[in-house]
């Protein structure tokens, strides 16, 4: 069966395209992302993400790693246009074979729904009204980084993240009907708000994949993420790494 490619969906992808970098790749990593989804009423949903992390390939005398991040979360709908969450990140990451990290950062959130969703008495989660979905999430999160090495000091800082999500339908009306295929991206941007040299801790994010919702309770995304990071705002962009990241989604 052809699938339907509306103009918005061709230029979602040009988008991600012209976007992500062309100079080769520094890093290429797999991400796998459990999402578990518990809908308490129309206003408030819980959550827990649980994202193993794993590096694939690196340049020549980079150190490999892996993590597993943790991240519960609660999120509250006000009215058909706003909503607001908090989450907390808990995350284990193996650098070296002489260096853990863990990282502890709390955020708190604001996403606005620029087109408008439909409110059904009896179906908990919003339905927007059109085939495209469009949102900005905003993101302030306090990062607490602790090492195992006692001569690697321990750091806090305040990161702004700023996102931008579109979704498209492709063979139903709208992304919440059972059965449909749907395009999805988004473009995202890390500020450091303190001065702090880190790598990953300024950087852009582009994202797109496709996304298959079997019934309300199970769904399914792979995605191509391209990060550009930098140490410090001062800086320009030094690298360039490419994640494919597979998503499982599970709703009560």
């Amino acid at each position: 069966m052809k699938l339907p490619v509306p103009p918005v969906v061709a230029s979602l992808f040009l988008l991600i395209w012209a976007v992500s970098p062309a100079q080769a790749q520094d890093q290429t990593q797999l991400w796998g992302e459990f999402k578990f989804s518990w809908i308490k009423s129309r206003r408030l949903t819980y959550g827990l993400d649980v994202e193993p992390k794993v590096l694939l390939s690196k340049p020549d005398g980079d150190p490999g790693w892996v993590t597993l991040d943790l991240t519960p979360s609660v999120e509250y709908s006000h009215g058909e246009w706003l909503d607001v969450l908090g989450e907390l990140l808990i995350a284990k990451t193996r650098q070296t074979n002489d260096l853990d990290s863990t990282e502890i950062t709390p955020r708190i959130g604001v996403r606005l729904h620029l087109l408008s969703n439909l409110r059904e008495a009896l179906v908990k989660e919003k339905r927007p009204k059109h085939r495209v979905v469009l949102r900005n999430l905003a993101r302030l999160e306090a990062r607490n980084l602790f090492y195992s090495a006692a001569d690697k000091p321990n750091k806090s800082t305040l990161r702004f993240r700023e996102r931008v999500e579109l979704q498209c339908a492709l063979t139903r009306p709208r992304v919440t009907d059972n059965g449909v295929a749907y395009a999805l991206g988004d473009a995202e941007w890390f500020w450091q708000l303190d001065d702090v040299s880190e790598r990953y801790a300024n950087k852009q994010r582009v994202r797109g994949g496709i996304g298959y919702r079997h019934s309300s309770a199970w769904r399914f995304e792979g995605l191509l993420i391209w990060d550009r990071s930098r140490n410090t705002i001062d800086e320009p962009f030094s690298t360039t790494d490419l994640v494919v990241d597979l998503t499982v989604k599970r709703v009560w």
